[in-house]
């Protein structure tokens, strides 16, 4: 039988609190409920439990958390509340809202329940799901089935399931996380959002894209205020010309400014060149990059069909690119100046004509020229066509510079290159390699045009060594001497200035004389890897000398000196990095985040910022067929 007594709040709370002293000797503080607030009760008794029916509004207390709800079903007993309509959890700063919430005290757990859940922490971010449980001991909330958390200015986070530790104010999104920042938005596996400092951790897989490009790692942070996101653990970043690669990227949003650590590669396609080091101070748009700590860059190329490339390294690498406004005026003159100085042919301006490679000749044939005949007029470029493109690249290496490729190599202290000559000079003791020949003098130009090895100019103190066998060296030794290249093959040399010579001459393949030559100018044509004319031009003197006479050091010019043990082998002795192929068309196949949960509990779908580069690489994907990118942009080098 069941009987039924209405009380008043006043007598209700009497009694409530009479039985509660009574029984407080056997019962654990921690487990009692307090009605502190109530319009009316009812108590019902069956099966030895006792019920009561609180309507109110109706207000429980709980480990210091306030239950507020329009009416309640209260099982004594079994220690139970069951709050129903209009429900609000209060703890400190942290309010729960629902429809419906079944505390279990003894557990000091609320699960709470309705059409609309929310969660709201003292800086105003509301956490809304279907599904919650909060534990007032611990000021623990778990969500599942979906959840999605904005905070004040509108930036949202939501995942499958998450936690709220109120304590320390974090919360943690797990599985299917979308996010929005003001200007990316993110797929990660995990990550914990700390409240009071803004601040996210990226605890897995993260995937982030932003107006003009895209991150991810596999770990991290992001500071929501400055906009400084630290992208760890096989961190990648991709923009409209290029993409990075590092263990750790600290990217400044604010600035487009960002340091690279460990393992770092940036490959600018627009400029056919990666570059690698394990620190990097970078910058997008345009590209700024200054790098240490083993720092290499490779430049390739294909010329006639075959992929080459040229690798360089030195203690320090700066490397940046620059509009053609913000070039200095005085600057820009000079190195146009250079560049026609490069397009000059001071033997035909000297000698009367031009020279180009004649029709194959007998091996060793000379010319001999005593006097001028008319002098030709340079073909100059005019300054405009020179500027064709709007960005120039700059590179400046300091110490310890070698290079190394297929048909090239060298060493030098330091050395700079800019777009708008095309010329990589190299100071300090410079030595350039090409085949069996070694090129030194006080400074080196070498002209690149096209992306083709053209011309190598040897200024002040320059000296050619050849090797013709394993003890025998052809010399020249000049003021300067220019080398040309075609097919990034030696095909002729020029020497100025005091040119003194040194030929070894073989008969049925063995050297027997030795050819010395002095002259004010000579040139010579290389065909088949070997000196094939030969023309010398005033005040020439010429002597043979046969070699089983010849005293060992009348073999050798002045200044004659070997650096062989200084030639990089192989591009492994400038750079052994493993080049990572491009990521670009992987990336335009990886899906944006859709707000599922956002759109469920805030009706909104967040506004995703311009996404250009993805745009771009869908466009390219449209277009080309998906492959294996590296074997096209990449040059054919051991990776």
């Amino acid at each position: 039988m069941i009987r039924h007594i209405t009380i008043t709040l006043i007598f209700f709370i009497a009694l409530c609190s009479s039985l509660y002293s009574q029984t407080a000797a056997v019962n654990d503080e921690s487990r009692l409920v307090r009605l502190i607030k109530a319009q009316s009760a009812e108590m019902y008794q069956s099966d030895f439990r006792d019920i009561r029916r609180v309507t109110g509004p109706a207000q429980f207390l709980h480990n210091n958390t306030l239950i507020i709800c329009d009416t309640a079903i209260w099982d004594l007993k079994q220690n139970v509340v069951d709050a129903i309509g209009n429900v609000k959890i209060i703890q400190g700063k942290t309010i729960l809202s629902s429809d419906k919430v079944h505390y279990l005290a003894d557990s000091s757990l609320a699960q709470v329940r309705g059409s609309l859940v929310e969660l709201l922490d003292k800086d105003s971010n509301r956490l809304r799901t279907n599904y919650l449980d909060y534990n007032t001991k611990d000021s623990i909330a778990y969500f599942y089935n979906g959840g999605s958390m904005m905070d004040k200015s509108g930036k949202v986070i939501e995942s499958f399931y998450g936690y709220y530790h109120s304590k320390i104010e974090r919360f943690k999104f797990l599985q299917k996380v979308e996010m929005t920042t003001d200007s990316m938005v993110l797929k990660s596996d995990s990550l914990a959002y700390w409240s009071a400092v803004n601040r996210v951790d990226f605890l897995g897989s993260t995937y982030a894209w932003q107006e003009d490009g895209f991150l991810s790692a596999m770990s991290g942070w992001y500071d929501r205020d400055k906009e400084h996101y630290n992208f760890e653990r096989s961190a990648y970043l991709l923009n409209k010309e290029n993409e990075v690669w590092a263990e750790r990227i600290l990217y400044m949003n604010d600035s487009s400014r960002a340091e690279l650590f460990n393992n770092v590669q940036i490959l600018d396609t627009a400029q056919s060149m990666i570059i690698f080091s394990d620190y990097a101070k970078y910058r997008g748009e345009p590209v700024y990059a200054e790098l240490y700590k083993n720092p290499s860059i490779a430049y390739y190329s294909i010329e006639d069909g075959v992929k080459d490339t040229l690798f360089f390294a030195a203690d320090t690498i700066k490397y940046k690119t620059v509009s053609r406004n913000s070039v200095d005026s005085l600057s820009y003159k000079a190195f146009l100046k250079r560049y026609q100085e490069s397009k000059r042919d001071p033997i035909a301006e000297m000698y009367g004509k031009k020279v180009s490679t004649p029709p194959p000749l007998k091996k060793g044939e000379e010319v001999e020229i005593e006097s001028t005949a008319e002098e030709t007029a340079v073909e100059e470029t005019a300054v405009e066509e020179t500027a064709k493109d709007t960005l120039y690249r700059y590179i400046d290496a300091n110490k310890n510079v070698r290079f190394f490729r297929s048909n090239l190599q060298g060493r030098s202290d330091s050395l700079s290159f800019n777009s708008i000559d095309s010329i990589i000079r190299l100071y300090k003791n410079p030595v350039i390699w090409s085949k069996d020949n070694q090129f030194t003098s006080d400074s080196i130009q070498i002209v690149i045009s096209e992306k083709r090895l053209k011309r190598a100019d040897l200024m002040s103190n320059a000296f050619v060594i050849s090797k013709e066998d394993s003890i025998h060296f052809n010399q020249i030794k000049a003021t300067d001497i220019s080398a040309y290249f075609q097919n990034g093959e030696l095909s002729r040399f020029d020497a100025f200035g005091g040119v003194s010579v040194l030929f070894f001459i073989a008969e049925d393949s063995i050297i027997t004389t030795m050819n010395q030559k002095e002259s004010r100018a000579m040139k010579a044509i290389i065909q088949d890897k070997q000196i094939s004319k030969v023309w010398y031009y005033e005040n020439v003197q010429s002597d043979a000398y046969p070699i089983i006479d010849l005293d060992k050091s009348k073999k050798r010019l002045r200044g004659f000196k070997l650096r062989l043990s200084e030639r990089p082998l192989s591009r492994l002795d400038v750079c052994n990095r493993i080049i990572r192929p491009s990521k670009r068309l992987e990336v335009s196949s990886y899906t944006l985040p859709i707000f599922t949960y956002t759109k469920i509990f805030f009706g909104i779908t967040p506004q995703l910022p311009p996404l250009g580069a993805k745009k771009e690489a869908e466009q390219l994907i449209k277009e080309t067929p998906p492959k294996d990118e590296s074997s096209e942009i990449l040059p054919d080098i051991e990776r």
